[in-house]
């Protein structure tokens, strides 16, 4: 058979894209992989290419790959350590080696580590290169479809996608479809992070998100048999937050039995976990028995107590319950808006923003989060409206909120606030400095709307000259004499901006983010996205993962 046609017999019906990441040191030898086949076309999806073992486990360890092609004989980490770090972690990954030498200690090594397959470079050609990675994807695909409803995916998609039990039920025996429907108890790893309002505001990703996925995992397992616990299913709820689905094998009938026994397990994870990753992880338990599906519900309704812990010095191990303060502040009257903030700025009320700044202090100090985010909210949505509309004449700088912002961290309340106060003062700076102080009502209420429905593919500069009451025309002659661009090109580069920030943050299609961001048209997406970056998306995506 003609090798075109064997090649689409093997990849027809096939809907995923394999993840695939590339490792050499030799900068020509990854450009020859990077462009031997076409990649796509087979349904493999580079994920990564990387000349440094270290940084391409950091891409292992958050893209996850089906198939991994590296280089043996490499300075730093090599082949043979680099796999031996990929299974530590947990990764079952298909793995073929490359190598310049022929070397029969290297075979018996990569023959311990369960590797794929082995290939000389001085014999790597088209050819023979494909028909040994199409038949590493057949068998990827066959185990991707055997394993693709095991019991701990199943209560996964129970849990995330709120799925009815009974679109299981020709899938599983009779005793795993039992079990899916079956109550359990619940514990919740969450790690330390910076408020999630900010990601609206800065991107702070040059370092891939690391999963802790295997080692919570690990650590559930390593305790469940002590304690007459049994793990029905561990997963990543985002990057974030990890949970355990638990069974008591005991028949215990006291709700006080049970809540030790759940409490003393998760004070054990709390500790290992803590002890091993740097003390960055907060522990919720729930042990009341509710359904996978249930808890699910159950988690997104209640999940801003997550973030209350956010103003604590330590992690802490508590309760997971129905969030009823949360809810009740929300109802609350608060004393200023970021329209009066943004007055006061502009004004260098400087009295008035230092009262704000010590309200933000004393709840931190009361560790009252529900007023701390109030402030801290407002005062970052009023100086974002500062973001490019101020300059120093002097200096030839303009204002940018995300500047230096990768100087602090931001998991921190008290780096949180000391960069507000910094920026602050930037901006007074360039108020002194250059006497030009920020856009009129009309043009920054125009810009703060294009903000909000940027992701809108209806929004244009008649609707935004509509929503702020004055003619398009007039509107198109005045912001661009403030901004300096017109609306439509001010709408593409927020939406361009948020599509690199989408790109940084995850592992995202192109048609996704276009999508996403307000573009009808993945084509001119891509089209106006290279005008702005100078590259194309794909490129962009290509550069990140090297950097990383």
């Amino acid at each position: 058979m003609p090798l075109y046609n064997l090649i689409k017999n093997i990849t027809k019906g096939v809907e995923a894209m394999i993840k695939v990441l590339l490792v050499d040191d030799e900068k020509l030898a990854l450009e020859y992989l990077e462009h031997i086949i076409s990649w796509e076309y087979y349904d493999f999806e580079l994920i990564g290419v990387s000349t440094d073992a270290e940084q391409a486990l950091n891409l292992y360890k958050k893209y996850k790959p089906e198939l991994v092609i590296s280089d043996v004989k490499m300075p730093g980490m090599n082949g043979l350590e680099f796999v031996h770090a990929i299974r530590e972690y947990g990764g079952k990954s298909h793995i073929l080696f490359l190598s310049s030498y022929k070397s029969f200690d290297y075979v018996k090594q990569a023959i311990r580590l369960d590797i794929d397959d082995y290939l000389l470079k001085s014999d790597l050609e088209e050819e023979s290169f494909l028909k040994k990675i199409l038949k590493l994807k057949e068998a990827i695909n066959k185990e991707q479809a055997k394993n693709q409803y095991t019991l701990g995916i199943i209560l996964e998609e129970l849990f995330k996608k709120n799925a009815l039990e009974e679109n299981y039920k020709f899938m599983l025996e009779e005793n795993d479809y039992i079990r899916i429907h079956k109550k359990y108890y619940y514990i919740l790893l969450s790690q330390k992070i910076s408020p999630r309002f900010l990601e609206q505001y800065l991107s702070q990703n040059n370092i891939p998100p690391v999963s802790f996925e295997f080692e919570f995992s690990k650590t559930c397992y390593a305790h469940c048999a002590e304690d007459g616990i049994q793990v029905m299913a561990v997963f990543a709820i985002n990057e974030n937050e990890y949970l355990a689905v638990l069974e008591i094998k005991d028949n215990m009938v006291a709700q006080k039995e049970i809540n030790d026994k759940i409490y003393y397990y998760s004070r054990k994870i709390f500790r290992d976990m803590n002890e091993e990753q740097a003390h960055q992880f907060d522990l919720y338990y729930y042990s009341k028995k509710m359904s996978t599906r249930q808890f699910g519900r159950f988690y997104h309704e209640n999940r801003n107590q997550l973030s209350q812990v956010y103003l604590k010095k330590e992690v802490h191990i508590m309760e997971f319950v129905e969030d009823i303060l949360w809810k009740s502040a929300g109802k609350e009257t608060k004393s200023i808006t970021s329209d009066e903030i943004y007055q006061k700025i502009k004004k260098e009320d400087k009295e008035g923003i230092l009262q704000c700044i010590q309200s933000v202090k004393i709840a931190m100090a009361e560790e009252n989060y529900v007023s701390y985010l109030w402030y801290i909210k407002n005062l970052f949505e009023a100086i974002s409206f500062f973001e490019g509309s101020l300059y120093g004449e002097k200096s030839g700088r303009k204002f940018s909120l995300s500047e230096n912002s990768n100087s602090y961290d931001f998991r921190s309340p008290k780096e949180l606030v000391a960069f507000i106060e910094f920026k602050l003062e930037e901006i007074w700076f360039f108020i002194s400095e250059s006497g030009k102080k920020s856009y009129s009502v009309v043009v920054l209420e125009a810009v703060r709307y294009i903000k909000r429905q940027y992701y809108d593919p209806q929004l244009s500069s008649a609707q935004v000259a509509n929503h702020v009451n004055i003619s398009a025309s007039w509107l198109s002659t005045k912001f661009k004499e403030e901004v300096g661009i017109g609306v439509s090109d001010f709408m593409n580069g927020i939406r361009v901006e948020q599509a690199k920030e989408m790109f940084d943050r995850g592992d995202y299609m192109i048609y996704e983010v276009s999508e996403k961001v307000g573009f009808t048209s993945s084509q001119y997406f891509s089209k106006i996205f290279k005008e702005f970056v100078g590259v194309t998306p794909n490129q962009y995506r290509r550069k990140n993962d090297r950097i990383k």
